[in-house]
């Protein structure tokens, strides 16, 4: 007998966030691998999902996903540098306004934390890339 089974990860959580996203902003995509698309983008991220209820008729579930806001220019650059601090302000006041998502069955979404100035393998090649990383934990109802 086949199992059935509701799908969440990909179209509740990253496509969920991506759709939101992409009301505000260009060129966002969802992958674990880093691509540069234009000057600036956003990459989303599953990275682990947790159960924190679970009962006979449904499961809350916390999602944990890394979303990355890149800019290719120079940080030392006072115009570069207020651009992406006024654009994650901007990314952290649109997420907060979509904290709960009847939708994609969202009860809660939390920013835990933003990181400035991340330095990984993915800019060590790449002169200017900025990364900022946004650590987001959304709170799923599923009910059976």
């Amino acid at each position: 007998m086949a199992v059935t089974f509701d799908k969440i990860a990909y179209p509740e959580i990253e496509q969920g966030l991506l759709k939101i996203i992409d009301n505000e902003f260009k060129n966002v995509y969802i992958s674990p691998t880093f691509k540069m698309m234009g000057n600036e983008c956003i990459r989303i991220h599953l990275t682990t999902s947790t159960s924190e209820t679970l009962a006979t008729n449904f499961e809350i579930r916390m999602y944990d996903v890394l979303v990355r806001y890149y800019l290719m220019g120079n940080i030392e650059d006072e115009r570069t540098n207020e651009a992406i601090k006024r654009n994650v302000d901007r990314l952290r006041k649109h997420l907060i306004d979509n904290q709960v998502s009847t939708t994609y069955n969202w009860a809660k979404l939390e920013i835990e934390s933003i990181d400035y100035n991340v330095e990984d393998e993915e800019n060590e090649e790449t002169d200017n890339l900025n990364i900022v990383e946004f650590s987001v934990d959304i709170q799923h109802y599923n009910q059976f």
